[in-house]
């Protein structure tokens, strides 16, 4: 699938690594780039603490308008001078409370870039904004390390494949960067079994059709943890992005990550770009 539209949520302090990439990846997929600034409402919270006093309140609101003229400010200076098409969102977002606006923009939208929480500079609400990016929205969301410097230029890609409807979806919502790359590795981790020959063969098949030359890593009977095993073999292979299939714990609690995903995307080193 080409990409057309890019949604980049803002930080409320730092140099916004996400607008960063985000820019650059609408640059080599020449899209048309929003920049959701958030703007974190405080009214909810100060009804459900109770009453505060006029001082403090007037200073928690003056609190939000700097994080928002600020969040703005940063993210100007990635886009200004790119050259690129778009514009600047502003979107409600309680504390405690929806990001419906966040969540309508993305799924307008053909990818959705994000920073991952930062422990030194947390963001409100972030993991949970995640976690409904990637189970709601429909469309692929990119999280991005929050210490990545590197110039994203996706060349040498790997994808986390074990036949499921998430990381198809994940294949098919990278295909153009996929296409675009040197080198793509298709990387099978099967704990319990090898794969059947005719399974390794239908996905070359696959991705040939699309133009695409593949590496296959395949680990079988991997013992210990499976994100484990995928994020060695990530780094082994010097991958620069990978593209895999978000999961839940359960049908049932679909916006609860399930533990290999949430592994993966606290001790990520590059760009992944997640599906469910």
């Amino acid at each position: 699938m080409s990409i057309k539209t890019v949604v980049t949520l803002t930080d409320t302090a730092g140099d916004q690594v996400a607008s960063r990439v985000a820019v650059e990846l609408s640059k080599l997929t020449d899209a048309y780039l929003i920049g959701v600034v958030p703007n974190f409402e405080t009214t909810l919270y100060l009804c459900a603490v109770g009453p505060m006093p006029p001082d403090y309140e007037l200073r928690l609101q003056e609190q939000v308008e700097d994080a928002l003229n600020n969040a703005q400010a940063v993210f100007g200076k990635h886009f200004d001078t790119s050259g690129l098409q778009g514009e600047t969102r502003i979107t409600n977002i309680s504390l405690g409370g929806t990001f419906n606006e966040l969540m309508q923009l993305a799924r307008l939208s053909d990818i959705t870039v994000i920073r991952q929480d930062d422990p030194s500079k947390p963001e409100p609400m972030r993991d949970a904004i995640i976690e409904a990016l990637v189970f709601d929205t429909g469309v692929a969301t990119l999280i991005v390390p929050h210490s990545y410097e590197k110039a994203f230029v996706p060349k040498n890609i790997a994808v986390a494949w074990d036949g499921s409807g998430p990381a198809s979806n994940a294949i098919h919502a990278s295909m153009s960067m996929l296409q675009a790359a040197d080198t793509v590795s298709v990387v099978m981790i099967a704990p319990h079994e090898e794969p059947k020959h005719s399974d390794l063969t239908d996905i070359r098949k696959y991705f040939g059709r699309h133009g695409v030359n593949i590496n296959l890593e395949v680990m079988s009977n991997v013992t210990g943890s499976v994100s484990k095993a995928l994020l060695d073999t990530v780094d082994r292979l010097n991958a620069d992005m990978l593209v895999m299939g978000g999961y839940s714990h359960s049908r049932l609690a679909q916006y609860l990550l399930g533990g290999a995903t949430r592994r993966v995307l606290h001790e990520m080193k590059i760009p992944v770009l997640m599906t469910h």
